[in-house]
Parts: C-alpha cells; structure tokens; sequence
C-alpha cells in the first residue's frame, strides 16, 4: 500500500469545498443546488474522516507508551484501509450520471476533486427536486363551453342512445360505421 499523506488530502478536500460553496453561489436552478448541496456534504464527510485518520496518524506518532503500540498502528491502519477499500470504491450509482452537460463550471469540479482526493463520487442518498412541468398545455382548438357533453358518453361510445355517431368516434373508427356496436 502507497503511503497515504492525510494532511494533503485535507487541505485539497477544504479548498475544494470552498470551490464548491463559491461556484454555488452562481446557481440558478434548483437541480444545480441540490447537486452543489450533495458535494459539499460529501466533502464534508471525506474532510471529518481525514481529520480522525490525521488524529489517529497523530496518536500513534507521539505514542511513548510500548504497550500501545500496536492497537495505535491498528486504529491507524484502519483509516488507510478506510481509504483504499472504502473511500476509493465506487459504489453503485455515480454523480457523473446526475450531472447535466450544460453544468461546465461543476463538471471541471467533480473531474478536480476524483483527480485530487482519488476518489469517485457516488450519487447514494441524493435527492433531486421534482422538475416541473406546466399542469396542462393550451388547447390548439377552440371549444364553446356550452357544447360539452357532461356525460361523455357518445365520446366514449361513438353513440348517444339513438342518435348517430359522434364525430370523434367517426374521426377515430372511420366512417364505415354502419351498425351500432
């Protein structure tokens, strides 16, 4: 296993963040601050585990005591192999996928932080907000109000109990319609 530098990797994952929080600024849609939300959160986690590792690492440096010193190397050796075996995996879904193309400025964010931190950014637990659509569109075909049919049944049926059929129903079925289904 390479040598790990813990104190480099924290201070390129809080220049990162504050890369993230300063590009947020700039967002104008809900899908980019949920997206710029989510990687900040995931920095934040990824700079909480350096800094234990960084303790840990600390720990076992300044350790006097013989006794303890191979429960320090554990505790220790633990946080690398957090980071080969944890940190370092992917994990299913990527943030990549999430990401439209039009968002440049965090696409060259993600592509930093994988290339700084050698880390891949999953997408597990993101919540993206509902996109919104308009309810109905506007008709392209002039109605009068007073010739709905509340029933809908010639509508439906092609017929309204002894009259002919319906137009749409003639639109739809064509007009070979001679018989009363």
């Amino acid at each position: 296993m390479s040598e790990l530098n813990f104190l480099k990797m924290y201070a390129d994952a809080a220049a990162l963040r504050i890369d993230v929080l300063v590009n947020r600024l700039d967002c104008n849609t809900a899908l980019e601050r949920a997206l710029h939300d989510y990687l900040e959160n995931f920095l934040a986690q990824f700079i909480t585990y350096t800094r234990e590792a960084l303790a840990a690492e600390r720990r076992f440096i300044l350790n006097t005591d013989p006794a303890k010193v191979a429960e320090l190397d554990e505790d220790f050796g633990n946080h690398r192999e957090n980071y080969e075996y944890y940190w370092r995996e992917p994990k299913g879904s990527d943030l990549w996928d999430h990401v439209p193309c039009e968002m440049k400025e965090f696409r060259l964010l993600l592509d930093r932080i994988e290339r700084k931190l050698g880390i891949p950014i999953d997408a597990i637990g993101l919540e993206l907000p509902q996109q919104e659509y308009p309810t109905s569109a506007p008709s392209s075909v002039e109605h009068d109000p007073d010739d709905i049919d509340e029933e809908c049944y010639e509508d439906l049926h092609g017929y309204d109990e002894g009259e002919e059929f319906s137009a749409i129903y003639v639109f739809v079925n064509g007009d070979d319609c001679d018989s009363k289904p």
